[in-house]
């Protein structure tokens, strides 16, 4: 790539890599409304093209067991609690990606929901590359945008619907118009860090931390420049505000408070216990994924001539506390188990992965053409690397597990009354969205209540149902120890579905209908589900005279 790259524009380059981006997320894209974050995040952004995200379920005070309101939310939403009602749902996750979803089904319809991600993914590396040429190097800028491009935690995250790319894309954006200068810049940059901080707001102190770029200026310039930092610094501060703002008026609406969240209380999610754990696991997964060479981006701490020949140092001391800042927050976070967990630390990739690049840029600097072949083939299969890891952990094949949530719920659909509950966790979502049935989540039903709750459906005009994944089964088990019930788990299923994923169908009703008839075996070659449509939302009938809504 590199010795491509002197007979080649370096913007080109950089653009082809993000081309490259957008189409795989295009290309490999989920593009359905899944599990927990993916149903969330679409689902959320179907209710905003028509209003508020609230999901209204008044008849859920008939329901007689405890935690009814959390039982009849599904993966992504949570009762709300505004002035002491718990009857609407609402959702968990941030509204800035879902509102951007939204925004793009009413331009472009079902499908382009699923291209913000991907074009966020092409913005970051874009971004990572501008950045780069402000620091003073071209050559460190269009490493780093090949590092990002190759990089497994960009990449799985570009081809599902998850904010995290989003985030990246939004602060590498506004860190790139910080550092250009000018109004225009400053405007852009305020905007950028606004979308960003409604995508994800607990991440609002980096607006700050790039403010201090206006401090500095205001500080170290001349008269006549001070007050054109003075202006950008202002005009900044208009994009900032808008979206903490926007932040606080949809936490007023939907969670009762400006300062709340769907997570609930902020205190709830952070300890100083969790930092080591944390560490361990992000600094292995780091090299597991870009190889021990990742931590040369450290670089980007040390204000050398020979790394930084033309930047202000000032600007690295603002970048070294921009990836603190993330790399502290996640530290202190829930400790989770898997290497896609990096997500969470994207909005450093750019820093990060340009100082990678810096050093490289030092051996592509040097006079002898064995140390630059020696560097550009050392950066290249760094690259390699990043790729062969993600067909590895098999990102490019998650759309084939993830189509399991349309395709069973379009076969249930045909196949079971409206009027139909299904108790389920892991579907709980997809059922309402592809369906158009009810979920009820048995996670949420406390363990003695599977009989009442089972018998209470059919007293009242509903067919039950459990529709779980098979690795589910045991997590039921063991939440209903001894519940009757669970003797139909050890009958046939009435449905079956063979995929990436089996998943088992059982008729819960003390009158089982006549067993419906298992599906034929899927070879992955669905891809007529791509962007399915949802259906009209699930509504429970009762019978007259069976209940009274309080």
């Amino acid at each position: 790539m590199f010795v491509v790259a002197h007979a080649m524009d370096h913007r080109t380059i950089a653009g082809l890599l993000a081309a490259g981006v957008l189409a795989t997320g295009v290309f490999y894209g989920t593009t359905v409304a899944g599990g927990s974050d993916s149903y969330g995040y679409v689902s959320q952004a179907d209710l905003w093209t028509h209003g508020w995200p609230k999901i209204d379920q008044q008849w859920v005070r008939a329901f007689p067991w405890p935690y009814r309101e959390e039982s009849l939310g599904p993966l992504g939403y949570r009762p709300g609690m505004r002035f002491g009602e718990a009857t609407a749902l609402v959702p968990i996750y941030s509204a800035g990606y879902p509102l951007l979803m939204a925004l793009a089904k009413v331009a472009g319809g079902q499908e382009a929901m699923f291209w913000v991600a991907p074009m966020a993914g092409a913005v970051l590396v874009l971004a990572t590359f501008g950045i780069g040429r402000r620091l003073g190097s071209s050559h460190a800028g269009l490493v780093g945008a090949w590092l990002v491009a190759t990089s497994p935690a960009v990449l799985s995250a570009v081809v599902a619907p998850m904010s995290d790319v989003v985030t990246a894309a939004a602060w590498g954006a506004a860190v790139y118009f910080v550092l250009r200068g000018r109004k225009s810049g400053a405007v852009v940059a305020g905007l950028c860090a606004g979308v960003a901080i409604l995508v994800r707001p607990n991440l609002v102190m980096l607006a700050a931390i790039l403010g201090i770029w206006y401090v500095i200026r205001l500080w170290k310039d001349g008269p006549g420049a001070r007050r054109d930092a003075l202006l950008e610094g202002a005009l900044f501060s208009v994009g900032v505000s808008a979206g903490a703002t926007a932040v606080a008026i949809i936490g007023q609406q939907l969670y009762g408070s400006p300062f709340l969240s769907g997570y609930g209380p902020v205190n709830a999610w952070f300890e100083t216990g969790r930092v080591w754990p944390n560490a361990k696991n992000y600094g292995r997964w780091l090299v597991e994924s870009q190889t021990p060479l990742v931590f040369l981006g450290l670089a980007i701490l040390v204000p050398h001539r020979a790394l930084w020949p033309r930047v202000n140092r000032s600007i690295l001391g603002i970048a070294a506390a921009f990836v603190a800042a993330v790399w502290t927050m996640y530290l202190l976070y829930l400790v989770f188990d898997a290497w896609w967990f990096l997500r969470f630390l994207l909005p450093t990739w750019p820093f990060i992965m340009v100082g990678v690049g810096a050093v490289a840029a030092c051996g592509l600097r040097s006079r002898s053409r064995v140390a630059q072949f020696a560097t550009a083939g050392l950066v290249v299969l760094l690259g390699v690397h990043g790729l062969r890891f993600a067909i590895d952990q098999h990102i490019f094949q998650t759309w084939k597990y993830e189509r399991r949530y349309p395709s069973v719920a379009l076969q249930i659909r045909p196949l079971t009354d409206r009027n139909s509950v299904f108790l389920s966790m892991m579907h709980s979502g997809s059922l309402r969205y592809y369906a158009g049935r009810m979920s009820v989540r048995y996670d949420w039903l406390p363990s003695g209540w599977l009989d009442i709750a089972v018998a209470w459906f059919s007293d009242h005009g509903m067919h039950p149902y459990m529709l779980v994944d098979e690795d589910e089964l045991t997590l039921v088990r063991a939440r209903f120890p001894a519940q009757h019930t669970l003797a139909v788990l050890d009958r046939a299923p009435v449905f079956v579905y063979h995929g990436q994923q089996t998943v088992l169908l059982f008729d819960l009703s003390p009158s089982p209908a006549a067993p419906l008839q298992p599906p034929r075996t899927f070879d992955e070659t669905f891809r007529h589900l791509r962007s399915v449509p949802p259906a009209p939302p699930p509504r429970l009938i009762f019978p007259p005279g069976t209940v009274a809504i309080p």
